[in-house]
């Protein structure tokens, strides 16, 4: 979909109510997430929400996050350009910008705000936390943007700094695996295993797909090399390959068998049995967690009774995501045809 379709198809949304008609632009933007142009149509979007407010949201909106006389992911565009360009403290500028921005209209706020990526992020949320149902969504995804901060306060060496931003960027979303992968790095840079163990032992529950799963597993095989431990670093690694096949876990084995065979150890590998009892060793349960799989899959259900099978397929796609199941993706298959079906009869 480019920007000329989508606009067109908004317009045709809109009720005239701003306040009914902005949360449903938020919606649409977090179904575009995936988009592989998703960085233009979600300013598009933003473009199209912010015309559309009362002049007095759009004055509110420009005081709490315009960094300039940008809006706040325009600015962080910028830095993502300069950061790919190497001009790492030109993007530290303006992350330090966005960050002053976030700090003073949105941070340790009540309600609290989140930048939950998709609808399932939401679900888990709510799962994880039951008794916190007093939240707003935040304008923008705040976790990304100071994710990101954190990645240039590390690449100028600043550990500390780096841990400040990535903690803060947890806080808005702390359902999110990908943004522990970057405090799993500080760590590592900083060879801080036991801090570096502890991020492995809450991400994990967290991943809901294998490539993310396999992450995790060559992190703890990385602290389990730091440790001294090549054999469970072993088992790790091959855990990691197991989920999700890469090169740069296939040449970390590598060089974990050579170090085993230069201290005179053998590795034999591991039965079920082992490879169990080593994920127990390190406070881990073996994934994926099968709490996530059956909430994807009762979030399925929920959204086919309501007709909503876009919802349907999506928390599908988590549940194959996690469990690569034949019985899911044929589902999955199905529900692709129905909603291409309604869409061919002008349904959807």
């Amino acid at each position: 979909m480019n920007v000329t379709e989508l606009m067109a198809q908004i317009r045709t949304e809109m009720t005239g109510n701003p306040e009914k008609d902005i949360r449903h632009l938020q919606d649409i933007a977090t179904d575009l997430r995936k988009e592989e142009n998703a960085s233009e149509l979600l300013s598009a979007i933003a473009e199209f929400a912010f015309n559309m407010m009362p002049e007095g949201a759009r004055k509110e909106m420009i005081e709490t996050t315009f960094v300039g006389d940008k809006r706040m992911d325009q600015a962080y565009s910028d830095a993502v350009e300069l950061v790919n360009a190497g001009k790492i403290d030109e993007a530290d500028e303006i992350l330090t910008e966005i960050s002053d921005k976030i700090a003073e209209h949105f941070e340790d706020k009540n309600p609290k705000w989140f930048s939950f990526r998709n609808p399932f992020e939401y679900h888990m949320y709510r799962f994880f936390y039951p008794d916190d149902t007093v939240f707003e969504r935040a304008p923008f995804d705040f976790a990304k943007h100071l994710g990101l901060l954190g990645y240039v306060k590390l690449e100028k060496q600043d550990v500390v700094a780096a841990q400040v931003a990535i903690e803060r960027a947890i806080k808005f979303n702390p359902v999110g695996a990908d943004i522990r992968f970057e405090l799993a790095e500080i760590n590592k840079f900083a060879q801080n295993a036991q801090q570096l163990l502890r991020v492995n032992q809450e991400t994990l529950p967290l991943c809901t797909s294998a490539d993310r799963i396999a992450h995790v597993l060559s992190n703890m095989g990385f602290y389990c090399t730091l440790t001294g431990a090549f054999q469970d670093a072993a088992v790790f690694f091959f855990e990691s390959i197991r989920f999700s096949r890469t090169k740069e876990v296939e040449l970390e084995l590598e060089d974990v068998l050579k170090r085993m065979k230069t201290f005179g150890q053998k590795f034999t590998p591991p039965t079920h049995g082992q490879t169990i009892d080593t994920y127990e060793k390190y406070g881990l349960d073996v994934p994926p967690n099968s709490n996530l799989v059956n909430l994807a899959l009762t979030l399925a259900s929920t959204a086919r009774d309501h007709g909503r099978l876009d919802l349907q397929g999506m928390f599908l796609r988590t549940a194959l995501d996690l469990t690569n199941d034949a019985g899911i993706r044929a589902q999955l298959e199905q529900v692709a045809g129905e909603i291409k079906e309604a869409r061919e009869n002008g349904e959807l």
